[in-house]
């Protein structure tokens, strides 16, 4: 089952700018994403012009010389997918929603993103609108922060067991290096004769 989301940029005061993503909607996929890789208003456009979405992912943009569509056979991995560009379908450019609309109950998404005037991205579940908007940004570092660890850079999906225990297996890897690094520097300073 997917976690669908909308994508908002807010435009004025009960305005948004809102494209549907399918695929990943959870804050730490798309959430973490959007904090990331799309973090400017230029960037927020560029992902808007794309229309409705399948997937989410780095990239915007696909490389020419390979193939890249809707199917899973011709995907270009970290490259986001687009139901308009990648296999052709009508009307589903961006359009502009309200507050009201984005929270229905009835269009089926779990999470709306919104760019906010003040260039922050800010989120909530999908009826819950009226809880008022969290923090992107804040509630990922406490996600990650609940199981003891800090977000991996460049990671882009569900918590698992197996990551925590692999985050915190280089962390004490980085963290032996470190101590063998201090233990080889002599301690005091060195005489010579």
């Amino acid at each position: 089952m997917s976690t669908r989301s909308f994508i908002a940029k807010q435009i004025g005061k009960d305005a948004y700018l809102t494209v549907y993503c399918h695929s990943d909607g959870y804050l730490t996929h798309n959430g973490a994403l959007l904090l990331d890789c799309y973090n400017t208003p230029d960037q927020v456009d560029e992902l808007l012009k794309l229309g409705d979405l399948s997937f989410l992912a780095e990239s915007l943009h696909p490389n020419p010389d390979y193939p890249h569509s809707f199917d899973y056979g011709e995907r270009q991995q970290g490259v986001t997918v687009a139901y308009g560009r990648d296999r052709g379908d009508k009307d589903v450019t961006a359009r502009k929603m309200t507050m009201a609309q984005l929270d229905d109950p009835n269009n089926w998404t779990a999470y709306v993103y919104i760019f906010t005037q003040e260039n922050k991205w800010k989120y909530f579940a999908a009826g819950h609108s009226g809880e008022g908007l969290r923090d992107v940004a804040e509630d990922l570092e406490a996600a990650y922060s609940a199981y003891g660890i800090r977000r991996p850079q460049g990671y882009y999906g569900v918590i698992t067991d197996s990551l925590v225990e692999q985050v915190k297996a280089t962390k004490n890897a980085e963290s032996m290096e470190m101590t063998e690094d201090a233990q080889s520097e002599p301690s005091g300073p060195v005489l010579s004769m």
